[in-house]
């Protein structure tokens, strides 16, 4: 199984936890499907722009994707690499833009109000 994890502050990635909690996801389940929505929308050169990534190594906490697919692993190297980030300074902007943003939150209540 192949890995993609990056750092965030130990405040972040317990908002992140608790943020998975929500839909009763774990954590990682949480990052392979923001890293999923990054792979489609391809956003990851403008969140660069607005989003930081990492965290001192005093203050910092690594929240992990697992895959069973390598195939992803590669895709998300290359996107990563083309806007000139290592993979986990990449992660980190994905999972830290989700805090911000609370893209599947908003996904699952536009759902709900559709279909009442």
């Amino acid at each position: 199984m192949t890995q993609i994890g990056g750092y965030l502050t130990h405040e972040e990635y317990t908002s992140f936890k608790e943020y998975a909690a929500e839909f009763h996801l774990k954590p990682s389940s949480l990052a392979n499907l923001l890293l999923v929505r990054e792979l489609n929308l391809g956003r990851l050169a403008r969140l660069r722009e607005f989003v930081t990534y990492g965290a001192a190594a005093g203050n910092r906490a690594r929240v992990t994707a697992h895959q069973p697919d390598p195939a992803m692993k590669i895709e998300f190297e290359s996107r990563a690499g083309e806007v000139g980030l290592k993979p986990d300074q990449a992660a980190s902007i994905v999972f830290r833009a989700e805090l911000d943003e609370r893209w599947l939150a908003r996904a699952l209540e536009a759902l709900t109000l559709e279909s009442n």
